[in-house]
């Protein structure tokens, strides 16, 4: 499963031209056929235990995600043995309309399972499209030795940030919170509330 950042990061949109006077696709189209990996020769032939491998030491991946806001239908096409997988958005949190929540929005991630609500969120302060230079914070669930379910957020995305939350570093992150509302009206005055001193050792 990939994590919110991977979701949402990352992905760079399908360009029409600069004076495309409607830029949006009106049609996608796929073909496929079967394809024969040429078989290496010479002495620096890669040393692979699959007698057939073709395959170099690294090889680059090109994925295509394709969404239908009315149907809600989700499809990923990936590269190098070619995979196609269509799905929902339920499924991917990718594709949802965002949900606000006091005076911030959430961008859902992957469901814990289909059918439960998302562990993760992104957060924004408006409904616009949510990009690195949008986001605001994160929402993530985790359970505590009790196993009770538990949520953390952090705000205000920065590189040089004390505090990392999953894979992005921040300048706030709180405490272990009871729900995700607590969690999200946090996020929405971390920026301006007191914070707990960062404590070094030497």
């Amino acid at each position: 499963m990939d994590l919110i950042t991977e979701t949402y990061f990352g992905w760079d949109p399908l360009t029409h031209t600069v004076d495309c006077p409607s830029p949006i696709w009106d049609t996608v189209e796929i073909r496929r056929t079967e394809g024969v990996r040429p078989r290496p020769t010479g002495a620096d032939e890669h040393a692979c235990p699959t007698e057939h491998c073709g395959h170099g030491d690294t090889f680059g991946r090109v994925q295509l995600r394709l969404l239908c806001r009315d149907c809600c239908t989700v499809y990923t096409i990936s590269g190098e043995s070619l995979t196609e997988v269509c799905t929902h958005t339920s499924l991917t949190g990718w594709g949802q309309t965002p949900t606000r929540c006091g005076d911030v929005w959430l961008w859902p991630g992957h469901p814990a399972a289909p059918g439960q609500d998302p562990h993760q969120y992104l957060v924004t302060r408006q409904a616009a499209a949510v990009t690195k230079d949008t986001l605001y914070g994160i929402v993530t669930a985790y359970r505590d030795a009790s196993g009770t379910r538990r949520w953390m957020a952090g705000a205000e995305p920065d590189d040089d940030g004390a505090h990392q939350v999953s894979t992005l570093r921040w300048r706030h992150a709180s405490n272990g919170l009871d729900s995700l509302e607590q969690a999200v009206a946090w996020i929405a005055t971390a920026g301006t509330a007191p914070q707990r001193p960062l404590v070094v050792a030497v």
